[in-house]
């Protein structure tokens, strides 16, 4: 391996680092709702989870922002191919399997998900934890639409105000605008700034961590302290959740790159190499275990446990995730609800691409052809 792929390889393994802490912490978040709503966890876990909003979706939109710029390059039939499609596929697709699941067992959490009229408005105002496919896939068309039309500067300066807002608790009364307008600073920051980010994480100053790590460090138990002693309701003021993430999103990006160099690691690349399956499925794990475990209220043991239950329950949520995946990725009709259709893609199988080109006798073509359709379905990084 060539200098130079060793260092790609190094990227994207401390990205995919990124991804698996943001995802960890994204099914710790929806463990400790379950939990804690149905008086399992102490209610402690609330404010903590309150805490890591700094931390959990700007990672995610950042690492997806990451790999963005060249995909924003791209036409608009080979965007909707490689990217698009799968993001609405399974937003689409889980968002009808979730109604169904609900449906049929009753929610420990007290969320309903069995409205048909929000059912109907998915495609345009989610209003479930799927909400972040339907967000990145719009970043993904807005940022393409700005390309060499919109200064980046200007975009970066107009979604920093979104942010400042949102954080600010600017309400549209539903989770994904309110998500938009909160998270999309953090895409466009990885889009944009790739080539710095990656240098500055690649190659550290011992100073420029140091005072990087002492200010995340610094405000973070400053926000903490805010949270876990003041109502949680009371507004943050504008603009401090912004600069907290800033911080966040630097000292997450180092300590992800110092934790993928270990080999008893690995395993947490390997969770963000593959997200999406434990995006779409933990929810329903969660709200599972967490039915389970209310059948044993009372017990002595669970008590014991509950301080716990909630990184117990989403590790167990995400283990059964990963597991459902590997089983039935190969199966007939099963693997679509982690891969999109052919027919809804519009991407010819590969070896039908390949055949086409070789006949129409352009070498060229055949090569571009043959790697675009070879493109996995679950991207290493969206």
């Amino acid at each position: 391996m060539s200098t130079g792929a060793a260092v790609e390889r190094t990227r994207v393994d401390w990205v995919d680092g990124a991804k698996g802490i943001a995802i960890l912490l994204v099914a710790l978040a929806h463990a400790v709702q379950w939990t804690v709503l149905s008086g399992l966890a102490p209610e402690l876990w609330n404010k903590i989870n309150l805490v890591f909003i700094v931390f959990r979706m700007p990672l995610f939109f950042l690492a997806s922002g990451l790999f963005a710029a060249s995909i924003i390059r791209r036409t608009w039939p080979t965007l909707w191919r490689t990217r698009l499609s799968l993001l609405v596929w399974a937003l689409l697709l889980w968002t009808l399997i979730r109604f169904g699941y609900f449906s049929l067992f009753a929610n420990p959490a007290g969320f309903d998900e069995t409205n048909p009229i929000d059912l109907l408005l998915a495609p345009v105002r989610p209003s479930n934890g799927l909400w972040f496919l339907y967000a990145l896939a719009l970043f993904f068309v807005a940022a393409k639409l700005m390309s060499n039309r919109v200064d980046w500067r200007v975009q970066i300066g107009g979604a920093a105000m979104l942010s400042v807002l949102f954080f600010a608790r600017a309400d549209t009364g539903n989770i994904a605008w309110n998500g938009i307008g909160r998270y999309f600073l953090f895409f466009l920051l990885g889009c944009y700034l790739r080539e710095w980010i990656l240098s500055f994480i690649d190659r550290p100053s011992r100073f420029g961590a140091l005072g990087l790590g002492l200010g995340f460090g610094v405000a973070f138990l400053v926000l903490a302290g805010v949270i876990l002693t003041v109502d949680a309701g009371m507004p943050f003021i504008t603009g401090t959740l912004v600069l907290v993430s800033l911080l966040a999103l630097g000292a997450g990006l180092l300590v992800a790159r110092f934790l993928v160099g270990y080999r008893a690691m690995t395993w947490l690349s390997y969770v963000g190499r593959n997200t999406l399956p434990i995006y779409v499925v933990h929810v329903l794990f969660v709200s599972a275990l967490t039915s389970l475990l209310l059948l044993a209220r009372g017990q002595t043991w669970l008590d014991r446990l509950g301080p716990a239950l909630p990184l117990l329950v989403a590790g167990g949520a995400v283990a059964a995730s990963l597991l459902v995946w590997r089983l039935v990725r190969d199966l007939p009709v099963l693997r679509y609800g982690f891969a999109v259709p052919t027919w809804f893609s519009g991407r010819a199988p590969a070896r039908e691409v390949a055949a086409r080109e070789v006949a129409a006798g352009t070498a060229a073509s055949v090569s571009a052809a043959s790697a675009d359709a070879a493109e996995p379905v679950l991207p290493r990084n969206e």
